[in-house]
Formats: structure tokens, sequence, C-alpha cells
């Protein structure tokens, strides 16, 4: 079975992204160590938000060597390529038979909306948290409400510019 394995980037202040959505605060050592993970999974998962920020922003998906499912309420108009699948009906239970399919490890791509959303399905296993020793006052939350759970640290270290990375285990949900 594979892992669902989520890698963020989050100010001080509990933001992901600007109120634009831009991300120019994340380091580039952040971003490369991000980066990594996504190129080296074998199947990608991300939000709409998230998808369309990319594809907008470096003029099309960069990730065309993975299996990537986009989650949305709506269908998006784009070509549909065989590396890429829309999921709009019953998304959750589409990535719970992922995981259950699949011997590698499937990686999020997304936001504060998809990850929030993959904890309160139980969906989620870990979580890699990039801490980045900045405070941009307002801008895209990093998490919504979830349901109470309880997470194991496994691994954390520091990178440069006081960047702390620690990453935690799902370990059961709050009654």
């Amino acid at each position: 079975m594979g892992i669902l394995k989520s890698q963020i980037a989050v100010s001080l202040d509990g933001f992901i992204a600007r109120k634009d959505g831009e991300i120019d605060w994340i380091t580039k050592e952040v971003k490369e160590s991000i980066n990594k993970v996504y190129s080296s999974a074998e199947t990608l998962i991300s939000g709409t938000n998230t998808y369309n920020f990319i594809f907008e922003r470096w003029g099309g998906w960069p990730y065309k060597s993975k299996k990537t499912f986009v989650v949305t309420n709506t269908p998006i108009n784009t070509i549909q390529e065989e590396y890429l699948a829309f999921i709009t009906d019953n998304p959750f239970d589409v990535i719970q038979g992922l995981k259950k399919g699949m011997e590698s490890d499937l990686v999020v791509i997304g936001g504060g909306k998809l990850i929030t959303s993959l904890i309160n399905n139980q969906l989620l296993d870990e979580l890699t948290i990039y801490t980045v020793p900045i405070m941009l006052g307002e801008g895209v939350s990093f998490i919504g409400k979830t349901i109470g759970s309880e997470w194991e640290l496994s691994d954390c270290h520091s990178l440069d510019g006081g960047i702390l990375c620690a990453t935690y285990n799902f370990r059961y949900e709050l009654n």
C-alpha cells in the first residue's frame, strides 16, 4: 500500500502564499528540496488551485513524466493528457483506491484546502512542513478546520537561514 505524503512551506504566521498567491518568500533551498520529492515520486495528487497556478506560472505542467491526479469540484477545460486525470466524483474514494493499489508513495502538490481535506478523510500519512522565519501578515492560510488528530515527529532538521524542516506521521484521529 502506498503512503500519501505532502511537503509544504509555511510562514511563521501560518501562510503558504501571499494574498495574490505569490511564493517568492520561499527560499531556493526549500523549493529545490520540495521539487526533489516531487521529481522522485511516480504519482502526484494536486488541488485545482495549485495545478492552475503552476500551469499558468510555468506555461504548462512540469511533471509530465509523472501520473498526476487533480482533485477538482468542476471539470477543467484542458486537453486530456495520458499523464493527467481530473478527479471530480468521489475524490477521496479514488485516492484511497490509489493508495491501496500502489506499491510506491503518492505525493501531494497542493495547498491548504487539499491537505485539510486529506487530513479530514484520514488519507494523509506523512506531512513535511518547512517553517520559513518570515511573517507575511496576510495570505493564503496553511490549513483549515480539521478533525482532531495526533501526529508523531519522525524527522526534524534545520536548513540555512533558520528554516526548520519537520516531518510528521499520522498516528490517529482524536475523539
